[in-house]
């Protein structure tokens, strides 16, 4: 049992080991033989456990009603013909409601504290339950240690008072049927009950034994009541062993359900979290691309204004700073523009996942990480910032992208740049780059506009020329390195935007460890009910 307790104490924690172990001993303190009614709702577990009672002279206890709405171990046995009988909540395999599931689950523990399990069904013999019953009796039960009551059988549609040679025949046909059903053995213990026939004793809260006296020779209690002297009176050992690793193993086999449902959980958890991750990257690439591409641009698109204003027939400050001054402008747009596209399209690929039944199980999957103690019906925690909507100034970027683009006019007709950038209007920090380029390139052209005034010939000029370009080189590099400086934290700031929206690499460790190992256990787990 060292593996199967080990196990349950990795997935429920010790208490639930301790909570085992003290059932256990409660249970082995009995040494009365000890019978559980197992079955069904409106079987008739209660009212056969009332029979037995009121036919044995015993008081019937307070906690015993017809409908057995009882919670506990605790006091739902009585002592009938030298055995201990356990009354238990009807089973209900397709139940979902709170209710139902709590009380299958009651009514399933008690598989492991039971010497004798007595299976109660109607007329109609098992239906919706008859997966379930195959699967209590693979459990391995000694023999003779699983009876069935075929219970309330005046119901079955002929008359045992007014026919009792064709309830016998319909009786016999019941016992086959239900061996058929659940493939049972041809010596298995079958008894064909009415514990209350036509209900006569059922308003009576203290009836007389005498209630039953005309039922008695067809009803067979009186059967019942001999197995349970017979079963007093037999060694136990064989099946208190048995009880012990039944109750191991169904403690295991009743968490499996639990585990395999909190693994596909956490499953898809790890993949959102994963595709989040995934999200994360393609966006910083972007972004990563978009910052290459800028610079590699850049100083090579100033170097070609400059020179085309330097190469024109008037050389001064303010034709070179109109041929410069577009061209930043220009880029610093382009850039923003590009920034702007990814952050909006981040915005509706993250927004998107957020609606997505993935990230709602992965939030309350956070939520039971961070905050364990608290009720998982919660509204689930949002862990992770959302982006906010596109900054004004990249959203009128955007919407100025075609007017951007006819500023390259004026790379061909400096004149127009004037009214281009009017109509365009621009950005603050586009004008400070500038402003950092310009008195470089102000100094350059006085530099070109001195040295071609004061050498007229052709040898000399070309000569001061080549120089005047080595320069624009220097101021190109010099303005490109400012823009780019300037464009960098705007570029830093996306990305940790950006990243912010993805679930962190050490929470996607942890997922992934996490399903690991509950994968682990699931399969541990079958493989010790397999055995």
């Amino acid at each position: 049992m060292s593996e199967l307790s080990a196990w349950i104490g990795q997935v429920s924690g010790e208490d639930a080991v301790r909570d085992l172990e003290s059932s256990w001993d409660d249970y082995s303190n009995h040494h009365e033989p000890v019978a559980t009614l197992f079955g069904a709702f409106d079987t008739g577990k209660s009212s056969i456990l009332r029979r037995l009672l009121v036919d044995s002279g015993a008081p019937v206890p307070t906690w015993l009603t017809v409908s057995a709405r009882h919670e506990t171990y605790a006091d739902n046995i009585a002592e009938v013909d030298g055995c201990l009988i356990r009354d238990t909540p009807g089973l209900s395999p397709e139940g979902v409601d709170a209710r139902s599931v709590k009380n299958s689950h009651v009514a399933r523990s008690a598989l492991g504290l039971t010497d004798v399990l007595m299976v109660t069904v109607n007329p109609q013999l098992s239906t919706g339950e008859r997966p379930e019953l195959l699967d209590v009796l693979a459990m391995g039960w000694p023999s003779d240690a699983v009876w069935f009551l075929i219970s309330r059988a005046d119901e079955g549609g002929i008359d045992p008072s007014l026919d009792p040679a064709g309830f016998g025949e319909w009786s016999d046909q019941k016992r086959g049927e239900l061996r058929e059903s659940l493939e049972l053995a041809e010596d298995a213990r079958i008894f064909v009950i009415v514990p209350d026939y036509a209900g006569l004793g059922a308003f009576e809260p203290d009836p007389d034994p005498t209630v039953w006296d005309e039922s008695r020779s067809w009803d067979g209690i009186a059967a019942l009541h001999t197995a349970l002297a017979d079963l007093s009176s037999e060694d136990i050992s064989e099946h208190r062993s048995a009880a012990r690793s039944r109750l191991w193993t169904q403690a295991v086999a009743i968490r499996l359900p639990e585990l395999q449902a909190a693994l596909e959980e956490l499953t898809i958890s790890r993949d959102s979290a994963d595709a989040s991750v995934q999200r994360r990257n393609i966006f910083l690439k972007q972004i990563d691309s978009l910052d290459d591409a800028a610079d590699a641009a850049l100083s090579g698109a100033i170097e070609d204004a400059i020179r085309r204003a330097a190469n024109s027939p008037q050389i001064d400050a303010d034709s070179i700073k109109m041929a410069v001054e577009p061209v930043l402008e220009e880029w610093w747009q382009k850039q923003h523009i590009g920034l702007s596209r990814i952050r909006r399209d981040a915005l509706q690929a993250f927004e998107q996942q957020r609606e997505s039944r993935g990230w709602s199980t992965l939030e309350s999957v956070y939520r039971s990480f961070v905050e364990p103690d608290k009720p998982t019906m919660s509204k689930p925690l949002n862990f992770i910032p959302r982006l906010t909507k596109v900054a004004q100034t990249a959203q009128a970027g955007l919407e100025g992208a075609d007017q951007i683009l006819r500023s390259r006019l004026a790379q061909k007709s400096p004149e127009k740049a004037k009214d281009i950038l009017e109509s365009v209007g621009k950005l603050g920090v586009a004008a400070q780059i500038a402003g950092a380029a310009l008195p470089a390139v102000t100094q350059l052209a006085s530099f070109i506009q001195d040295e071609v005034e004061a050498h007229q010939d052709g040898a000399r000029q070309r000569e001061e020329r080549e120089q005047a370009r080595r320069a624009v080189a220097d101021v190109a590099r010099d303005a490109a390195r400012n823009a780019m400086n300037t464009l960098r934290p705007e570029i830093a700031a996306l990305k940790e935007e950006i990243a912010a929206q993805a679930v962190s690499e050490a929470e996607v460790q942890r997922l992934r460890d996490e399903v690991r190992l509950k994968g682990d256990l699931l399969a541990r787990g079958r493989s010790l009910i397999a055995r």
